[in-house]
């Protein structure tokens, strides 16, 4: 077969596909376990979720309410208070959870004595609303009312007139609720399945806000006026046997993207004899006649009893109700459940067809791309492949490979879709020999010398009035990220039980004007600590941290508690580089005996080692003005856990490191202690301050870089 042949019989089968009968979305029903509803009902029932629970209403003369976790039960069921303006019997059959917790409802209510020595009524719709999430139900009055007499020589058993059997639903523009319900009374042309609605606005006050549809718009008064039903009966709900739809229950359909509604057939047999259930469908229902002429889904004999009223759904998907269900729902029926209903889409012709490849288009010699056909194509859906425009003999599948066996198999690949609906071909994709790669030569740059990026201080705070003063410096042409924490009551963790139960964080600048607090870290900022590689704080902790641009040069970082206890700073460098980073770090703290010390830990980033000039100070704070000065300090440097170096008292060699650095001079012969220490990158050091005599005081614990 040359290939003008090929493409004629493609064409010829498009020509067989569009020709075909076109099908609509549907409603299949299958068997399912049996389930029940928590009570025994006779109306619609409707549900909404709370706090991870399904509440559920259900009515005989009155309403109850069940709750579980699910529509499968448990269930616990409980009477709710109806605070009604009258006594009739009365079925709530629609809610609305509003965004506030607020729950609106609509019920279904029988006036008796309407005839004489007969228990014909003629129903009529309230509203109700409740705060305390479905447990009371507060009458906000009749909203849908007939305004036609009733007819007390009635012979369907029930019904002299009226409107009710209904459910309400919101419009996914949150404008309108719109009303489904049916007229029993008045000429036969005016019975059936009517509709109203009300502006979502006035749901807190519903009197005289709902209007009913009447010859093409929303212009009668819903208590009183006239209707023209979508559905109308064809004999007369007066007769002893009518033929009506009635009792719709709507929902909105995730998988569908449009309004289903199931409805009752009263047919036959005198009553209410149900004939069997139906479904129709609507994208738009601001426009009554969009709905499609209802489809019967369910007959009678698959339903063994004479109580067979009130189709509705219950979703099977998250946040599945009455009024939302996806692709497969529960279809309930009498209160009883022993199918599943699966909705169908309506197949669409391929409005966008595209080329998917399973590798990239470039293709070694030897291997396989796989082509595969993207549609929204549904339905009866053909495939014809083709190359550079000429159909390729057989390829008639979802997929094609390519095998690139050589360079003639290289080519411009695309695909034709088509179902009864339609037909599209996509755009061609290139498939090529690809050229073998050449592996560049990539010369990594030179790692960056050691500095300093992390520090800590850990302390003794004596008192609700002692302080932890935590000082730095930041080398940088910019304002620099920092994150600090303030750790009291998380040191339990790690073996510290008189952690300070709630320190407070503060932050000042070099002028000693308080750029930042915090008292309770957020927990928004967990995330930023974690990649800095800070350990986690427990949710709700009392610990103290922000995260913080401050300005270059020297800040001071102050932890203050409401009690005596241990207390940890942290400073990170978010953004440490060799030319923005932290050159200096110095601790002011009460040192004394025994574990009253002060210790400082530090890492740095960055490869080889760094000089630190480390330093102790106690008897030269005396000249800063500091009167409890720690009269002979101690200083111990660890390696990884290892003592690596130590002094007491500091030598004269390292004064002109003093002045290097900017570090203030000490005075000669003082009993502080000062050493150098050579840190090399990537490795953990700890700094401890100690009273060499015993004696308590303040000490200060600093920390340089050194050239």
């Amino acid at each position: 077969m040359g290939k003008g042949q090929l493409q004629l019989v493609w064409i010829a089968v498009l020509a067989v596909l569009l020709g075909s009968p076109l099908a609509a979305q549907e409603a299949r029903v299958r068997s399912a376990s049996r389930v029940e509803m928590p009570v025994a009902v006779d109306s619609n029932s409707p549900a909404f979720w709370r706090d991870g629970k399904l509440l559920w209403f259900g009515s005989h003369g009155r309403p109850w309410l069940s709750e579980a976790a699910n529509q499968f039960g448990p269930w616990e069921t409980r009477n709710i208070n109806l605070e009604m303006r009258y006594s009739w019997p009365t079925w709530l059959e629609s809610v609305w959870p509003d965004d506030n917790g607020v729950l609106w409802g609509w019920y279904h209510a029988e006036p008796g004595e309407l005839v004489p020595n007969s228990t014909l009524t003629a129903p009529k719709i309230g509203a109700v609303v409740s705060f305390d999430g479905g447990n009371t139900l507060n009458d906000l009055g009749f909203v849908l009312e007939s305004g036609d007499p009733i007819d007390p020589t009635a012979q369907n058993g029930y019904f002299a007139g009226g409107h009710g059997d209904f459910s309400v639903i919101l419009d996914r523009s949150r404008e309108y609720f719109y009303f489904y319900f049916d007229n029993y009374g008045g000429p036969a042309a005016t019975q059936g399945v009517c509709v109203a609605r009300m502006a979502f606005a006035d749901r807190f006050n519903p009197d005289g806000k709902v209007w009913k549809y009447y010859n093409g718009s929303w212009q009668e008064a819903g208590r009183g006026g006239r209707v023209t039903p979508i559905f109308p009966v064809k004999k007369s709900w007066m007769a002893s046997e009518p033929d009506a739809f009635w009792g719709p229950s709507i929902h909105w359909n995730t998988y569908l993207n449009c309004y289903v509604m199931l409805l009752n057939h009263a047919q036959g047999d005198p009553g209410w004899s149900q004939e069997g259930v139906y479904v129709s469908f609507s994208t738009d229902i601001t426009r009554p006649e969009s709905w499609t002429q209802p489809q019967k889904i369910m007959d009678k004999s698959q339903f063994p009893g004479w109580y067979f009223f009130y189709p509705q759904v219950m979703g099977l998907e998250s946040g599945g109700t009455d009024r939302r269900a996806g692709q497969v729902a529960r279809l309930y029926v009498g209160g009883i459940s022993k199918w599943e209903i699966e909705f169908v889409a309506a197949p669409v012709a391929p409005s966008t067809v595209s080329v998917g490849l399973s590798s990239p288009a470039a293709v070694p010699i030897g291997q396989t791309v796989i082509l595969s056909a993207l549609s929204d194509a549904s339905g009866n859906v053909t495939y014809q492949w083709l190359k550079d425009g000429v159909a390729i003999p057989g390829a008639t599948a979802a997929t094609y490979d390519v095998a690139m066996i050589n360079a003639a198999a290289a080519g411009v690949y695309s695909v034709g879709v088509a179902n009864p609906y339609g037909a599209k071909t996509s755009s061609g994709v290139a498939v090529s020999l690809a050229t073998p790669p050449v592996s560049p030569v990539v010369i990594a740059p030179p790692p960056p010398e050691a500095f300093l990026s992390n520090l800590s201080v850990r302390s003794v705070l004596t008192s609700d009035q002692a302080t932890l003063s935590v000082g730095f410096v930041l080398q940088s042409a910019a304002p620099k990220s920092l994150a600090l924490r303030a750790i009291g009551p998380s040191l339990a963790a790690f073996g510290v039980e008189n952690g300070v139960p709630d320190p407070r964080l503060e932050v000042f600048d070099a002028s000693s004007v308080k750029t930042a607090e915090n008292d309770n870290w957020l927990a928004a900022d967990a995330g930023g600590f974690a990649a800095l590689g800070a350990f986690p704080l427990p949710v709700g902790s009392a610990d103290a941290g922000l995260m913080v641009d401050l300005p270059a040069g020297p800040g001071t970082a102050v932890v203050r508690g409401n009690a005596g206890g241990v207390a940890l700073v942290e400073i990170y460098d978010t953004a440490a580089t060799t030319d923005s980073k932290i050159v200096n770090l110095s601790a002011r703290a009460m040192v004394g005996s025994g574990d009253q010390v002060l210790i400082g830990g530090l890492s740095l980033t960055g490869s080889g080692t760094k000089r630190l000039l480390i330093r102790a100070m106690g008897p030269q704070l005396e000249a800063f003005g500091v009167g409890d000065a720690l009269a002979d300090p101690a200083v111990e440097i660890y390696e990884n856990g290892v003592k690596v170096a130590e002094n007491d008292d500091w030598s004269a060699e390292l004064a002109p490191t003093f002045g290097a650095v900017g570090a203030a001079a000490l005075m000669p012969g003082s009993r502080d202690s000062a050493v150098i220490v050579t840190a090399t990158a990537g490795n953990s050091y700890t700094v401890i301050v100690r009273s060499n005599s015993g004696a308590s005081g303040e000490a200060l614990l600093e920390i340089f870089e050194a050239p």
